[in-house]
Order: structure tokens, then sequence, then C-alpha cells
């Protein structure tokens, strides 16, 4: 019996067929991204997609993180000794809402 590769719900043959169909699907999006970009400009300004050609010019530059703000940093570090997102809005007498948003906005915590 052969083993079946299993992504979300959605059941293949193998691993290299799963590979295969996302390398198609990647290239259609990116294709479908570029030609809504083409027919609507304003779409590239609010976009995450990055051209290919801007990866290629400076790999390094996409993957860099966001330096953090001083309350970031605090946030940081109150989250790595291991406070919850509440005991830190706590300590800092801010909105929980509003650590939760630092939180995602900077990916928290960093090492």
């Amino acid at each position: 019996m052969a083993v079946l590769a299993k992504a979300k719900g959605q059941v293949y043959a193998n691993e290299a067929e799963r590979i295969k169909l996302e390398e198609y699907y990647k290239k259609a999006w990116i294709k479908q991204n570029l030609k809504d970009v083409q027919e609507k400009p304003e779409l590239k300004i609010r976009s995450h997609f990055k051209s290919q050609k801007q990866i290629k010019k400076n790999p390094e530059q996409i993957v860099k993180k966001r330096p953090l703000p001083k309350q970031a940093k605090i946030v940081n570090n109150m989250l790595s000794e291991g406070k919850s997102p509440k005991q830190v809005a706590k300590s800092l007498y801010e909105n929980v809402k509003h650590i939760t948003s630092l939180i995602t906005q900077y990916n928290l915590p960093r090492k």
C-alpha cells in the first residue's frame, strides 16, 4: 500500500505530485497577481506581493525584520519571560488589544 501525501485535507498520490501541483498553483498565482497589478496599479501599493525582480535584486532586504520601537522591545522582553499578553497589558497600564496588535505587527516574541 502506497503512502498518500495529505495537505490541508487534500489527498495526493504521493509527495512529488503534491509539490508539482503546488508549483503550478504558485506560478498561476504570481501570473494572476502581475495581471491584476497591470490592470489596477493601485493594488501594487496595498499588496504584499513582491515581484520576482525585487526578490532577485536584494533577497536579504525582504527577509529583514523591522526594528522594534521602545514599547515593542519592552513587550518582547516581558513575553520572553513567559508573561501572557493580559499580564503585559496590566503591567504597562495598556489595553490588551493594543498589546496583541503589537505582538502581531512585530511578530513577537523575538529572540
